[in-house]
């Protein structure tokens, strides 16, 4: 249980505490540094602004929204979260993307949605609470699966429509309401590309800031039918042989490079 309450005004944290700082979703930064202490952000607070409390600890991560002034005022430079994510590796965008996800759902959640009236926050738990009608709101987490198609030494690849980038990658999508998410996987599937899969088997899960995605990582042997896009979702798609794959995800940073390069790893162990 937390030992402080989740939000907070600035003469509640300690000098030992860090602070992350955003401004419209974007982090602010000063060189390669991207955590700033109490002092260097109190005079960004006024008396009624709050502070979030990220991570518990003995040195706290907190996180703020800060004003279309405050880049200038403290020297700073605004980075994106996928700009961070390839700049910065894993461990800053776990810290970075959570901090950017309990501020919009904080922001979005000020008023109940089924009555209308304000919430307050939660004495004990990161939640606001509508007094009126006596409903809880916690931060909203969007499961997603995340497919890599095999056939023995061969993985079906697809480069996505709505981004414009060269690199292949798996098979997503959101998991609907009444599935789970291996009916997910088929349906997806299907709808992308047109082929059948089966031996389905979860590899890893990995929380992805953008905006609130958990990924359930998978692997699934084709069955049967002609890959074609659907050219919504997916641009192109094509089997690619294990030696000659195209442009791909790193694996040090997205589940969907690590799912590439564990199944390599896999069929160069099996001799396949």
């Amino acid at each position: 249980m937390p030992t402080r309450q989740f939000l907070l005004r600035i003469n509640q944290t300690r000098e030992s505490d860090r602070f992350l700082l955003f401004h419209e979703g974007r982090l602010l930064i000063r060189g390669d540094d991207y955590l700033w202490t109490r002092d260097e952000i109190a005079h960004l607070v006024d008396d009624e602004g709050h502070v979030h409390l990220i991570e518990e600890g003995d040195q706290a991560l907190l996180a703020m929204h800060a004003d279309v002034d405050a880049a200038r005022r403290l020297g700073a430079e605004d980075h994106s979260l996928r700009g961070l994510l390839l700049a910065a590796g894993e461990r800053v965008l776990a810290q970075a993307g959570k901090a950017n996800q309990v501020l919009d759902w904080y922001l979005t959640h000020r008023f109940c949605g089924a009555c209308g009236e304000p919430t307050v926050p939660h004495a004990t738990q990161r939640a606001v609470h509508c007094l009126a009608c006596d409903r809880h709101y916690f931060p909203r987490i969007n499961p997603c699966v995340i497919v890599l198609v095999v056939s023995g030494r061969r993985m079906l690849l697809a480069r996505h429509a709505r981004y414009k980038g060269k690199f292949y990658s798996c098979l997503a999508g959101f998991i609907e309401v009444g599935e789970n998410a291996e009916e997910t996987i088929h349906r997806e599937i299907m709808e992308e590309v047109g082929v059948e899969v089966d031996n389905i088997r979860y590899i890893k899960s990995q929380s992805w800031p953008f905006p609130s995605q958990l990924m359930l990582g998978y692997w699934a042997d084709y069955k049967g039918g002609e890959v074609t896009p659907d050219m919504d979702e997916i641009e192109e798609a094509s089997w690619f042989d294990i030696d000659e794959l195209p442009e791909r995800p790193n694996a040090g940073i997205s589940v969907a490079g690590e799912l590439i390069e564990r199944y390599i790893r896999h069929v160069r162990e099996a001799n396949l």
